[in-house]
């Protein structure tokens, strides 16, 4: 893994971050890298990129709101073991180190950007450019990143539903004054954020579908294939409500329900005994259930996806 930072000229230097987890050449110079509260990962810190002559394809992660790419680097390690780049960002001031409900509540448009943008730096980087397949992108995500993955997959908000999400979080008076009054109503840097060199989706418990303003005619919009994932327990973006509606209505979509109490964080890191201690909601999971056989399957399942959607072949040749 490495962790790596392209700036937007068009909104006067703003940051794009992210973690780029990439199939790597065990090296003595490379370090294990630890991922903080997490554990059963096996990244190393800017270890060479392996020299198979291959171009890789590419699949950009978006994290749930507040949160960050780092909590997700499992699912990252997953796929780059098997040849796929993948990175893991960090949305611009929503995100664990650096959020406001400014960007995380009503310039939520910007997530798809930011992914747009980040493919268009990583394609034209002199180091990784070479490395990717520009004809084999895909986009996965969790909760509002499962959310920006459909959105910028091709799935459409409503206008006039959008607007209302926005005055909701304008005119709610126990957000700060002084982020109110830079919240804008403005749908229009809502529209058109589909990228037309993502070909497959992959959203993890996506949501706010309904209250960000995606309904049966946005979602029908989408005409790229997409796998939707959520547990049957999920109460924070629940099922029928979320991923379930979306499915009914996005033409070539497949909807897999975790059975059992499964429920909306098993799609983060394993957690140690730090994690276990301070964010029990996060780390511990129903009796029953087990989070790293969760992410065996998981893994498969996107990866069976990726590679059927995005051409990748298993015989040595991509």
């Amino acid at each position: 893994m490495t962790q790596l930072e392209y700036f937007d000229p068009s909104e006067g230097g703003r940051p794009l971050n992210f973690m780029l987890i990439y199939p790597a050449v065990p090296a003595a110079t490379a370090a294990p890298f630890k991922i903080f509260m997490s554990v059963n990962l096996h990244l190393h810190k800017d270890a060479p990129v392996v020299s198979d002559g291959l171009k890789h394809p590419l699949v950009m992660f978006s994290h749930g709101a507040g949160g960050n790419g780092s909590l997700y680097a499992w699912f990252g390690e997953y796929l780059a073991s098997r040849g796929y780049l993948v990175a893991m960002v960090y949305h611009f001031r929503a995100n664990t180190y650096d959020s406001s409900a400014l960007y995380v509540r009503n310039r939520i448009w910007q997530r798809p950007r930011d992914l747009s943008l980040i493919i268009s730096h990583l394609l034209e980087d002199q180091v990784w450019g070479p490395q990717i397949d520009p004809s084999r992108i895909g986009v996965a995500g969790h909760s509002q990143g499962g959310f920006t993955s459909l959105w910028i997959g091709g799935a459409t908000v409503n206008p006039d539903l959008f607007l209302q999400y926005q005055r909701g979080w304008k005119d709610n008076e126990m957000v700060p004054a002084y982020i109110r009054g830079e919240m804008k109503l403005d749908a229009e840097l809502a529209r058109g954020v589909r990228d037309d060199r993502v070909q497959a989706v992959f959203a993890m418990a996506p949501g706010d579908i309904q209250g960000f303003g995606m309904d049966e005619a946005g979602l029908r919009q989408m005409t790229i294939p997409a796998y939707l994932i959520v547990g049957a327990g999920d109460t924070t973006t629940p099922l029928n409500e979320n991923a379930g509606f979306a499915a009914k209505y996005i033409p070539h979509a497949q909807l897999d329900v975790l059975p059992g109490a499964v429920g909306h964080e098993i799609f983060d890191n394993e957690c140690d005994k730090i994690g276990r201690d301070n964010y029990p909601e996060s780390c511990n999971d129903a009796p029953g259930v087990d989070r790293a056989k969760l992410h065996s399957y998981i893994g498969e399942t996107a990866l069976k996806f990726f590679d059927l959607n995005l051409h990748v072949r298993r015989d040595g040749k991509k």
